[in-house]
Protein backbone atom coordinates (compact mmCIF):
# COMPACT_ATOMS: atom_id res chain seq x y z
CA UNK A 1 0.00 0.00 0.00
CA UNK A 2 2.80 2.81 0.72
CA UNK A 3 5.42 1.60 -2.14
CA UNK A 4 2.56 2.05 -5.20
CA UNK A 5 0.82 4.98 -3.60
CA UNK A 6 4.05 7.04 -2.48
CA UNK A 7 4.89 6.39 -6.76
CA UNK A 8 1.43 7.65 -7.72
CA UNK A 9 1.66 10.35 -5.62
CA UNK A 10 5.44 11.36 -7.68
CA UNK A 11 4.17 10.13 -11.08
CA UNK A 12 0.30 12.39 -10.63
CA UNK A 13 1.96 15.39 -9.32
CA UNK A 14 -0.36 18.10 -9.32
CA UNK A 15 -2.50 16.61 -12.58
CA UNK A 16 -6.62 17.25 -12.40
CA UNK A 17 -6.71 14.46 -14.92
CA UNK A 18 -5.55 11.34 -15.66
CA UNK A 19 -4.54 10.07 -19.13
CA UNK A 20 -4.61 6.94 -21.16
CA UNK A 21 -0.67 6.72 -21.09
CA UNK A 22 -0.41 7.28 -17.50
CA UNK A 23 -3.01 4.82 -17.06
CA UNK A 24 -0.86 1.90 -18.77
CA UNK A 25 2.07 3.35 -16.84
CA UNK A 26 0.58 2.83 -13.49
CA UNK A 27 -0.88 -0.50 -14.47
CA UNK A 28 2.46 -1.52 -15.67
CA UNK A 29 4.50 -0.32 -12.59
CA UNK A 30 2.00 -1.90 -9.91
CA UNK A 31 1.67 -5.19 -12.04
CA UNK A 32 5.78 -5.39 -11.52
CA UNK A 33 5.10 -4.62 -8.21
CA UNK A 34 2.60 -7.50 -7.73
CA UNK A 35 5.45 -9.86 -9.56
CA UNK A 36 8.10 -9.16 -7.26
CA UNK A 37 5.89 -9.22 -4.08
CA UNK A 38 4.94 -13.28 -5.56
CA UNK A 39 8.74 -13.85 -5.99
CA UNK A 40 9.88 -12.39 -2.62
CA UNK A 41 7.05 -15.41 -1.72
CA UNK A 42 8.51 -18.16 -3.52
CA UNK A 43 11.91 -17.22 -2.21
CA UNK A 44 11.10 -17.52 1.08
CA UNK A 45 12.26 -20.62 3.30
CA UNK A 46 10.90 -23.45 4.57
CA UNK A 47 10.56 -22.59 8.67
CA UNK A 48 12.07 -25.24 10.78
CA UNK A 49 14.81 -27.82 11.23
CA UNK A 50 16.05 -30.17 8.28
CA UNK A 51 14.60 -33.02 10.01
CA UNK A 52 11.24 -31.22 10.49
CA UNK A 53 11.20 -30.42 7.17
CA UNK A 54 11.60 -33.98 5.49
CA UNK A 55 9.10 -35.00 8.48
CA UNK A 56 6.32 -32.46 6.42
CA UNK A 57 7.12 -33.99 3.26
CA UNK A 58 6.43 -37.62 4.57
CA UNK A 59 2.94 -35.74 6.08
CA UNK A 60 2.06 -34.38 2.88
CA UNK A 61 3.03 -37.86 0.84
CA UNK A 62 0.11 -39.13 3.12
CA UNK A 63 -1.96 -35.92 2.86
CA UNK A 64 -1.75 -36.81 -0.95
CA UNK A 65 -3.53 -39.96 -0.69
CA UNK A 66 -5.70 -39.05 1.04
CA UNK A 67 -9.54 -37.69 -0.60
CA UNK A 68 -9.01 -33.78 -1.70
CA UNK A 69 -12.15 -33.23 -0.26
CA UNK A 70 -11.01 -33.67 3.53
CA UNK A 71 -9.62 -29.61 3.51
CA UNK A 72 -13.49 -28.70 2.56
CA UNK A 73 -14.83 -31.33 4.99
CA UNK A 74 -12.89 -29.53 7.56
CA UNK A 75 -13.37 -26.38 6.65
CA UNK A 76 -17.25 -27.06 6.63
CA UNK A 77 -17.25 -28.72 10.28
CA UNK A 78 -15.90 -25.09 11.70
CA UNK A 79 -18.27 -23.42 9.85
CA UNK A 80 -20.62 -24.81 11.93
CA UNK A 81 -19.30 -24.23 15.35
CA UNK A 82 -20.83 -21.78 17.84
CA UNK A 83 -17.09 -19.68 17.95
CA UNK A 84 -17.27 -19.65 14.44
CA UNK A 85 -20.61 -18.43 14.72
CA UNK A 86 -19.81 -15.53 17.26
CA UNK A 87 -16.50 -14.88 15.02
CA UNK A 88 -18.95 -14.20 11.77
CA UNK A 89 -19.67 -10.92 13.48
CA UNK A 90 -16.23 -9.20 13.31
CA UNK A 91 -16.03 -10.63 9.83
CA UNK A 92 -18.70 -9.67 8.15
CA UNK A 93 -17.55 -6.23 9.13
CA UNK A 94 -14.13 -7.04 7.76
CA UNK A 95 -14.93 -7.73 4.86
CA UNK A 96 -17.19 -4.39 4.34
CA UNK A 97 -14.84 -2.65 5.64
CA UNK A 98 -12.38 -4.26 3.13
CA UNK A 99 -14.36 -2.65 0.38
CA UNK A 100 -14.68 0.67 1.69
CA UNK A 101 -11.12 1.44 2.45
CA UNK A 102 -9.79 -0.24 -1.09
CA UNK A 103 -12.62 1.22 -3.16
CA UNK A 104 -14.96 4.04 -1.59
CA UNK A 105 -12.86 5.94 0.22
CA UNK A 106 -10.38 6.66 -2.62
CA UNK A 107 -13.69 7.35 -4.76
CA UNK A 108 -14.61 9.59 -2.66
CA UNK A 109 -11.46 11.83 -2.53
CA UNK A 110 -11.23 11.54 -6.29
CA UNK A 111 -14.43 13.10 -6.49
CA UNK A 112 -14.08 15.51 -3.99
CA UNK A 113 -10.85 16.96 -4.31
CA UNK A 114 -9.54 17.72 -7.99
CA UNK A 115 -6.09 17.17 -7.49
CA UNK A 116 -5.08 13.84 -8.43
CA UNK A 117 -2.03 13.34 -5.93
CA UNK A 118 -4.53 12.92 -3.49
CA UNK A 119 -5.64 9.24 -3.92
CA UNK A 120 -2.05 8.47 -3.32
CA UNK A 121 -1.93 10.46 -0.21
CA UNK A 122 -5.00 9.10 1.01
CA UNK A 123 -4.25 5.17 0.21
CA UNK A 124 -0.58 6.19 2.05
CA UNK A 125 -2.30 7.43 4.78
CA UNK A 126 -4.38 4.63 4.98
CA UNK A 127 -1.28 1.90 4.63
CA UNK A 128 0.44 3.94 7.53
CA UNK A 129 -3.16 3.39 9.91
CA UNK A 130 -2.74 -0.47 8.27
CA UNK A 131 1.09 -0.98 9.36
CA UNK A 132 0.65 1.10 12.94
CA UNK A 133 -2.28 -1.36 13.34
CA UNK A 134 0.36 -4.11 13.60
CA UNK A 135 2.58 -2.83 16.16
CA UNK A 136 0.32 -0.75 18.53
CA UNK A 137 -2.51 -3.46 18.59
CA UNK A 138 -0.21 -6.40 19.07
CA UNK A 139 1.55 -4.46 21.70
CA UNK A 140 -1.72 -3.41 23.47
CA UNK A 141 -3.27 -7.12 23.20
CA UNK A 142 -0.84 -8.55 26.07
CA UNK A 143 -2.35 -4.94 28.13
CA UNK A 144 -6.12 -4.65 27.38
CA UNK A 145 -6.81 -8.21 26.01
CA UNK A 146 -8.25 -8.45 22.25
CA UNK A 147 -11.73 -7.69 23.73
CA UNK A 148 -10.07 -4.17 24.79
CA UNK A 149 -8.67 -3.94 21.38
CA UNK A 150 -12.42 -4.59 19.64
CA UNK A 151 -13.57 -1.63 21.50
CA UNK A 152 -10.80 1.16 20.89
CA UNK A 153 -11.00 0.16 17.26
CA UNK A 154 -15.10 0.30 17.30
CA UNK A 155 -14.64 3.97 18.70
CA UNK A 156 -12.26 4.58 16.22
CA UNK A 157 -14.50 3.13 13.73
CA UNK A 158 -17.81 5.19 14.63
CA UNK A 159 -15.93 8.34 15.11
CA UNK A 160 -14.22 7.88 11.30
CA UNK A 161 -17.79 7.54 9.64
CA UNK A 162 -19.13 10.59 11.92
CA UNK A 163 -16.61 12.85 10.84
CA UNK A 164 -16.99 11.32 7.21
CA UNK A 165 -20.51 11.71 7.05
CA UNK A 166 -20.38 15.53 7.55
CA UNK A 167 -17.48 16.33 5.69
CA UNK A 168 -17.99 14.70 2.19
CA UNK A 169 -21.21 15.21 -0.16
CA UNK A 170 -23.68 12.50 0.43
CA UNK A 171 -23.09 12.04 -3.69
CA UNK A 172 -19.17 11.54 -3.55
CA UNK A 173 -19.17 7.92 -4.09
CA UNK A 174 -22.24 7.54 -6.77
CA UNK A 175 -21.56 10.62 -8.92
CA UNK A 176 -21.07 10.03 -12.41
CA UNK A 177 -19.64 13.53 -13.14
CA UNK A 178 -16.00 14.33 -11.86
CA UNK A 179 -16.86 16.31 -9.06
CA UNK A 180 -19.38 16.11 -6.50
CA UNK A 181 -22.21 18.39 -7.12
CA UNK A 182 -23.67 18.06 -3.41
CA UNK A 183 -22.47 20.29 -0.42
CA UNK A 184 -21.35 18.76 2.82
CA UNK A 185 -22.46 19.38 6.29
CA UNK A 186 -19.16 21.38 6.67
CA UNK A 187 -16.23 21.80 3.82
CA UNK A 188 -14.51 19.11 3.11
CA UNK A 189 -10.64 19.75 3.99
CA UNK A 190 -7.76 17.34 2.84
CA UNK A 191 -5.93 17.46 5.73
CA UNK A 192 -8.97 16.05 7.72
CA UNK A 193 -9.11 13.29 4.84
CA UNK A 194 -5.59 12.59 5.30
CA UNK A 195 -6.23 11.66 9.23
CA UNK A 196 -9.56 9.99 8.34
CA UNK A 197 -7.45 7.82 6.20
CA UNK A 198 -5.02 6.83 9.49
CA UNK A 199 -8.02 6.29 11.60
CA UNK A 200 -9.25 3.80 8.58
CA UNK A 201 -6.50 2.30 8.67
CA UNK A 202 -6.11 1.91 12.65
CA UNK A 203 -9.88 0.24 12.98
CA UNK A 204 -9.62 -1.87 10.60
CA UNK A 205 -6.77 -3.30 11.39
CA UNK A 206 -7.19 -3.62 15.33
CA UNK A 207 -10.54 -6.06 13.99
CA UNK A 208 -8.16 -7.88 11.76
CA UNK A 209 -5.73 -8.47 14.66
CA UNK A 210 -7.95 -9.22 17.13
CA UNK A 211 -9.50 -11.96 14.60
CA UNK A 212 -6.41 -13.25 13.50
CA UNK A 213 -5.26 -14.06 17.24
CA UNK A 214 -8.62 -15.69 18.11
CA UNK A 215 -8.48 -17.75 15.37
CA UNK A 216 -5.14 -19.26 16.41
CA UNK A 217 -5.84 -19.60 19.90
CA UNK A 218 -9.37 -21.33 19.19
CA UNK A 219 -8.24 -23.14 16.79
CA UNK A 220 -4.88 -24.01 17.86
CA UNK A 221 -4.62 -27.75 16.70
CA UNK A 222 -6.16 -26.68 13.12
CA UNK A 223 -5.97 -23.53 12.59
CA UNK A 224 -5.55 -23.61 8.67
CA UNK A 225 -9.32 -24.62 8.21
CA UNK A 226 -10.46 -21.66 10.27
CA UNK A 227 -8.22 -19.22 8.69
CA UNK A 228 -10.04 -20.68 5.38
CA UNK A 229 -13.39 -19.99 6.29
CA UNK A 230 -12.20 -16.54 7.77
CA UNK A 231 -10.66 -15.60 4.20
CA UNK A 232 -13.71 -17.18 1.92
CA UNK A 233 -16.47 -15.29 4.14
CA UNK A 234 -14.81 -12.15 4.52
CA UNK A 235 -14.09 -11.92 0.31
CA UNK A 236 -17.71 -13.40 -0.45
CA UNK A 237 -19.07 -10.17 1.79
CA UNK A 238 -16.22 -7.69 -0.15
CA UNK A 239 -17.33 -8.63 -3.67
CA UNK A 240 -21.08 -8.38 -1.75
CA UNK A 241 -20.35 -4.69 -0.70
CA UNK A 242 -18.96 -3.93 -3.69
CA UNK A 243 -21.97 -4.56 -5.81
CA UNK A 244 -23.97 -1.87 -4.03
CA UNK A 245 -21.23 0.69 -3.43
CA UNK A 246 -21.35 2.05 -6.36
CA UNK A 247 -25.47 2.89 -6.27
CA UNK A 248 -26.33 3.87 -1.97
CA UNK A 249 -24.93 7.20 -1.09
CA UNK A 250 -22.51 7.76 1.18
CA UNK A 251 -24.53 8.11 4.53
CA UNK A 252 -25.92 4.72 3.45
CA UNK A 253 -23.14 2.87 3.25
CA UNK A 254 -21.10 4.65 6.33
CA UNK A 255 -24.25 3.51 8.40
CA UNK A 256 -24.47 -0.23 6.77
CA UNK A 257 -20.36 0.09 8.39
CA UNK A 258 -21.84 1.50 11.61
CA UNK A 259 -24.02 -1.06 12.22
CA UNK A 260 -21.89 -4.02 11.03
CA UNK A 261 -18.95 -2.60 13.35
CA UNK A 262 -21.03 -2.61 16.37
CA UNK A 263 -22.28 -5.82 15.96
CA UNK A 264 -19.04 -7.49 15.35
CA UNK A 265 -17.55 -5.85 18.38
CA UNK A 266 -20.70 -7.06 20.50
CA UNK A 267 -20.30 -10.55 19.26
CA UNK A 268 -16.47 -10.77 19.62
CA UNK A 269 -17.09 -9.53 23.44
CA UNK A 270 -19.63 -12.06 23.99
CA UNK A 271 -17.02 -15.02 22.43
CA UNK A 272 -14.26 -13.56 24.53
CA UNK A 273 -16.68 -14.06 27.94
CA UNK A 274 -16.23 -17.47 27.50
CA UNK A 275 -12.46 -18.19 27.21
CA UNK A 276 -12.75 -21.75 29.27
CA UNK A 277 -14.99 -23.38 26.63
CA UNK A 278 -12.58 -22.60 23.50
CA UNK A 279 -10.70 -25.95 23.61
CA UNK A 280 -13.49 -27.92 22.89
CA UNK A 281 -13.54 -27.00 19.27
CA UNK A 282 -10.50 -29.83 19.27
CA UNK A 283 -11.33 -32.17 21.47
CA UNK A 284 -14.69 -32.46 19.42
CA UNK A 285 -13.00 -32.41 16.39
CA UNK A 286 -10.79 -35.53 17.91
CA UNK A 287 -13.67 -37.36 18.77
CA UNK A 288 -15.03 -37.00 15.60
Amino acid sequence: MLLGNIFLYFYLGNSEKISDAQRHVIYLVLGVFCAIGMCCFLLLAPSGTESEVEEEAEDELVVESQSILRPIIDAVKFCKTWQMGFLYGPIIFTGVSLNFWSSVFITVIGNVFPNRSYLALGGICTGIGEISAGFIWGRLTSKIGRHGVIMCSTVINCCLYYLAFISFPFDAATTTASVAEENPIIPSNIYLTLAMGVMLGLGDGGFNVSIYTALGTIFEEKPAPAFAVFKFVQSMIGAAAFLYCGHLLLPFQLGILAVTCLVGCVCFIILERYPSQVLLVNAEDDQD
